[in-house]
């Protein structure tokens, strides 16, 4: 029988190859199927059979032609890292999707087609992994990314992400960690001799900053005539080696007053930080950069998590994060009355549904304090 894609493999076996085009590396992409005559058949029907099963195989690859559904998970993130995450992301995010696929997805589904990836198993799959509610979603976020991709490129027709499930958080995990006035007032006095780390965390508490806004500050960010500092950029990890890239949004970039002490606080560090300019000289590596190490490397931001973390426990205070010294920050100003809008616009959300939902429990607490004192002044 000479039919181009037909090969004989036995009496009554025959070997179906149909091509349906190259996925995005240039592979070409073939689909195969062995059919089997039925014994006793003549061999004139026999060629009939054959050939109606191989048009009608060819038919189906053809109307699947722009689903290369066939094609192994890896191959589809080394796609979508190439051709989507090297061009639309962030390159810190960029990184951490490639580092998040290779730690957790690609060992799971690796080498199974994405055709074969259900929306049961990965809901299966996230549910079992032993990681917080939060890091679950993230890397349910991921994967989506993957698909969603995928989808876009015509190489699978549906996400099967949309409706995979998650690990929930409780109500108790949901609330930000933070320290109170008084703690805050004690970690205050812990830091209060002049250091670098000291004067980030002191910094830290009156601004409200990120953590890597606050290591990405330049010094003329800083206006001490008008008091003022600019938010533009954030200091990012990614491929080995520390940068500065562009906030995290857009309201992100923004321009904070600058309080008496802070301002001071300022003052004294770029004193003491002039000094060892002038010991280390032209080996001073970044001498824009506020916050440096002693010879002027970008400051290591795990370190201040650390070093935070070791004084709080000494001192018996919470436990929190360095990022828990915005949610500080956040709390005192919404204790001292102000409005949504303000404190929204002062941490750089994105919009005040952002602010009300992360900070919901803190204003919910202020607004009862507000209705017992209007009763207590009315009443007593």
């Amino acid at each position: 029988m000479n039919i181009k894609g037909v090969v004989q493999r036995g009496p009554n076996t025959y070997r179906f190859t149909v091509s349906s085009g190259f996925d995005g590396n240039g592979k070409n992409v073939r689909h195969t199927m062995t059919y089997k005559v039925p014994e006793g058949t003549p061999p004139t029907k026999a060629e009939k059979l054959v050939m109606a099963a191989y048009i009608a195989f060819a038919n189906k690859c053809k109307n699947s032609q722009d689903h290369k559904e066939h094609m192994r998970f890896k191959e589809l993130v080394e796609i979508y890292l190439k051709q989507y995450a090297a061009y639309k992301l962030k390159p810190v995010t960029a990184y951490n999707y490639r580092r998040d696929l290779e730690v957790h997805m690609l060992p799971v589904f690796a080498n199974k087609k994405i055709k074969d990836i259900s929306t049961q198993a990965l809901t299966d799959f996230f549910l079992g992994l032993d990681k917080a509610p939060e890091t679950t979603r993230k890397l349910r976020t991921v994967m989506s990314s993957v698909f969603t991709f995928g989808v876009n490129q015509k190489y699978i027709k549906e996400n099967p992400c949309v409706g995979a499930l998650c690990k929930e958080d409780t109500v108790n995990n949901k609330k930000v960690k933070y320290l109170n006035k008084q703690q805050c007032q004690k970690l205050m006095e812990l830091t209060s001799e002049y250091s670098t780390f000291n004067t980030i965390i002191q910094f830290l508490l009156f601004t409200g900053l990120r953590i890597g806004e606050c290591l990405a500050l330049r010094w003329w960010n800083v206006d001490f005539e008008n008091n003022t500092i600019t938010i533009e950029n954030t200091l990012c990890f990614a491929d080995d080696k520390w940068f500065l890239a562009a906030p995290k949004t857009e309201t992100s970039l923004r321009v904070l007053k600058l309080g008496t002490y802070t301002k001071e606080l300022l003052l004294r560090h770029k004193r003491e930080q002039d000094k060892l300019k002038a010991i280390v000289g032209d080996n001073w590596t970044h001498p824009d950069i506020v916050f440096t190490s002693v010879i002027g490397n970008y400051y290591d931001r795990s370190y201040v998590n650390k070093e935070l973390k070791k004084i709080l426990a000494n001192n018996d205070l919470p436990i929190i994060s360095v990022h828990g010294l915005r949610h500080s920050n956040a709390s005192l100003m919404i204790n001292n009355g102000i409005d949504v809008k303000a404190v929204s616009e002062h941490l750089g959300h994105c919009n005040i549904a952002v602010t009300g939902d992360i900070y919901s429990h803190i204003f919910e607490e202020y607004k009862a304090r507000i209705a017992k004192c209007l009763e207590d002044d009315l009443i007593s």
